[in-house]
């Protein structure tokens, strides 16, 4: 077992879920997943993120995953039993899809922030060509 995950694990185990990883300095964006007869909208805000060359997709069939360096770091200060600061310096999520996307056909743009991803779904009935 790594260094890292038996630092991680006590963590886990009473925070499940969390929207960050102090660890490796990243922030989970919020986001927004919508479906469609003919597609998969995802939705991500992106504070922070100057323009579109600070973001990374990679798509598979049935998976999207974004990361985005964030333009000024962000600092969490928690309080309670214990006291903990920690910096941010990029988004990163893996998505797993409701329906199979076609990668190739998937278009993304990204204005105020806001990351948009179209995801065709991939077609169900297969042509067949008579020779």
């Amino acid at each position: 077992m790594s260094r890292r995950k038996m630092q991680r694990e006590p963590l886990d185990f009473f925070t499940c879920d969390l929207m960050w990883d102090h660890l490796d300095g990243c922030l989970e964006p919020l986001s927004e997943i919508k479906e469609t007869d003919d597609e998969i909208i995802l939705q991500v805000d992106m504070p922070c993120v100057r323009d579109k060359e600070d973001i990374e997709i990679r798509l598979t069939e049935d998976s999207a995953t974004i990361e985005a360096k964030i333009q000024k770091t962000v600092q969490y200060e928690r309080w309670g039993t214990f006291q903990r600061t920690a910096r941010f310096c990029r988004f990163s999520k893996v998505f797993e899809l409701p329906a199979k996307i076609d990668p190739d056909k998937s278009k993304a743009r990204f204005i105020k922030n806001i990351l948009e991803l179209r995801l065709p779904k991939k077609e169900r009935v297969f042509k067949v060509k008579i020779e």
